[in-house]
């Protein structure tokens, strides 16, 4: 699903104009004249990506500019000037005008350019941020953003997609004593390279064709809070000097500009990536790596702590109630929260979350059994048989304990063999389709693939296996 763009005005002139620049673009708009509403509008939509206000009542505009910097700071906001009302009396710090009457194209170049912003999770509360868990490897994770919280230590967060890193670097703004100050993300994979720089830094009016007015960028937005850098291992290497320089000597320049503006921002970046394989490789600067990894926090898989899952589908669940307006959550029998936590859950715990609002969608406010799960998450039901021609049967219990007794067991001759045979029967099971074999024994079809030929199994109907689709 798109942004939304949330539009708050009285005028009718601003308003009809800009959802129609919107919806020529396939963009969903929200419009509202209360600022109560447009507060409900971003709480419980949270993808809106553009907020542009044109109120006549400076109150308003000032309560909603004060608002959106708490708690989605992350959003472009913009106040429209009319022709009435000229004047900019917010002086809020990040805060763009557009002045109207305007053109379509300076409408399209705002939404275009607010799509490299990175898009609100929660609130940045206590509640909202607090990471969710009690197994020990949470725990940990837990005890090392208290230590480094109250420091300005530059924090490094490692972990897979989908572990929760913006989560965790949002309860490091929480409780430091920058709290009360703006948290900004920007995700480095998503802006364009030649687009990095401006995004971080901002722009002087005249810089480049298309730079109307001066913007500030993502360092000016974050003064004395904290810029959150995700997926840094993506960041291009002219961009890794600019920003070493940042860190360094605490200033940088608005691209076009000359004037150095001193920098108050607490660092901490993010990816899913090996960067020292990174620097190996030579797509990774040495000298940032280590001016970044200041205070390293790997975070765990999933599957490396499955005895969170049902606290987290719990929550995952209200949520959805929440979101969705439901009077109940939905339930889980215990075979479907068994089998969730044999599952890989290789997209982690957004992969879990999203599974979740699926399920409140098709069955609100029942119980979820294991047949209205999604097949791939159901398991793998029924026990191989060891009768197979092609495939030698697996030891029996008896022989087992005669081997054993002798001294003469061979496990990993053993477990090779009931491997050879699982694999075998899911092969069997989906007509040799390689992808669908994959998905039953939760492994990823390459590594299945290398098992295949490492094991030397052979469909024997067939000259050659078909490594399908």
């Amino acid at each position: 699903m798109g942004k939304k763009i949330l539009i708050v005005s009285n005028n009718d002139e601003v308003t009809l104009k800009i959802k129609a620049v919107s919806e020529f673009l396939g963009k969903d708009v929200a419009i509202t004249e209360d600022v109560e509403s447009a507060k409900s509008i971003a709480l419980e939509n949270h993808t809106i990506g553009l907020c542009l206000i044109s109120h006549d009542e400076s109150d308003t505009e000032e309560e909603l500019v004060t608002f959106f910097q708490s708690y989605y700071s992350g959003i472009p906001v913009y106040l429209v000037r009319t022709d009435e009302n000229p004047e900019v009396r917010c002086k809020a710090s990040g805060i763009e005008t557009l002045k109207f009457p305007t053109d379509h194209n300076k409408i399209l170049q705002i939404i275009g350019m607010s799509e490299g912003t990175t898009p609100p999770r929660e609130m940045p509360d206590e509640t909202r941020v607090r990471l969710t868990g009690e197994s020990p490897e949470i725990s940990r994770v837990r005890d090392l953003v208290n230590h480094v919280s109250n420091t300005d230590a530059n924090v490094l967060l490692l972990g897979e997609s989908g572990t929760g890193k913006e989560v965790v670097a949002r309860s490091v703004h929480a409780l430091s004593s920058r709290r009360n100050k703006p948290f900004i993300a920007v995700n480095c994979a998503a802006i364009p390279a030649d687009l990095l720089e401006s995004e971080l830094f901002g722009y002087e009016k005249g810089a480049f064709t298309g730079a109307t007015t001066t913007r500030r960028g993502r360092f000016e937005l974050a003064e004395g809070g904290t810029l959150f850098l995700d997926e840094i291992g993506d960041m291009p290497l002219p961009m890794q000097v600019k920003l070493l320089r940042v860190i360094q000597e605490r200033s940088f320049e608005r691209v076009g500009g000359t004037k150095s503006m001193n920098c108050d921002v607490r660092l901490i970046a993010a990816t899913h990536q090996n960067l020292e394989r990174c620097i190996e490789q030579g797509k990774f600067r040495m000298d940032l790596f280590y001016r970044l990894n200041v205070f390293p926090i790997d975070i765990p898989p999933l599957r490396k702590r499955i005895g969170d899952i049902p606290v987290l589908l719990r929550e995952f669940a209200e949520k959805a109630r929440r979101a969705l307006g439901h009077l109940d959550a939905i339930q889980f029998d215990e075979a479907v929260t068994m089998a969730l936590c044999d599952h890989p859950l290789p997209g982690n715990v957004r992969e879990l979350q999203n599974l979740v609002e699926r399920l409140a969608i098709l069955y609100p406010e029942e119980l979820i059994s294991l047949d209205k799960l999604p097949e791939r998450y159901q398991g793998i039901r029924s026990i191989p048989d060891n009768n197979f021609d092609p495939m030698p049967a697996a030891i029996t219990d008896s022989k087992m304990e005669s081997e054993l007794l002798s001294g003469k067991f061979d496990l990993k001759d053993y477990l090779t063999t009931l491997e050879k045979n699982l694999i075998y029967q899911a092969l069997n099971n989906t007509n040799w389709v390689v992808t669908q074999a994959a998905e039953s024994l939760c492994l990823r079809r390459t590594t299945l693939i290398q098992k295949i030929r490492r094991l030397n199994i052979e469909n024997k109907s067939k000259q050659n296996l078909s490594m399908g689709m």
